[in-house]
């Protein structure tokens, strides 16, 4: 699993903390155009289309999605007859895994998507077979969101 090599981590934070920072995320005003201008910053190669996406899963629903989860599972705490709604767990899992694959692509950006298609173009006119199905499976890990971790 890759980690961030920020030194803050939500580890190193009080769970009180953590609530204070949640707060804060919570009442901050255009959310979404701060987050897009924060990706735009961090990965300036990546295509609108693409910061749109990771806006979109993160910082737009993706973070109802969350909150609807803690509020479900303390429902259930309340009330042990209140069954934990899968639909809410699959739509934040939806979101977070969006946001994995889009963590391994938006490094890239499109360029390198299109720079990995340039590649298995050439090698199929030297039709070099080996090379070609090393880049495909290459570019498959980009897009199934495992480029930089290891396999579970």
């Amino acid at each position: 699993m890759q980690y961030s090599q920020d030194a803050n981590t939500p580890k190193q934070f009080s769970q009180l903390q953590r609530w204070e920072i949640v707060q804060t995320l919570l009442q901050r005003k255009n959310l979404s155009s701060q987050a897009k201008q924060a990706f735009h910053q961090a990965y300036p190669n990546a295509p609108e289309e693409m910061l749109k996406t990771a806006v979109f899963h993160t910082y737009v629903d993706g973070i109802g999605a969350a909150i609807d989860w803690l509020v479900d599972l303390e429902l259930f705490l309340r009330e042990p007859s209140h069954e934990l709604d899968t639909s809410v767990a699959y739509h934040l899992l939806y979101h977070l895994y969006n946001w994995y694959q889009f963590n391994a692509l938006l490094a890239d950006g499109k360029t390198g998507v299109l720079e990995c298609l340039k590649e298995i173009k050439e090698l199929a006119s030297d039709g070099d077979i080996e090379a070609i199905l090393a880049a495909v499976e290459e570019l498959e890990s980009m897009f199934e969101g495992d480029q930089n971790y290891p396999s579970f």
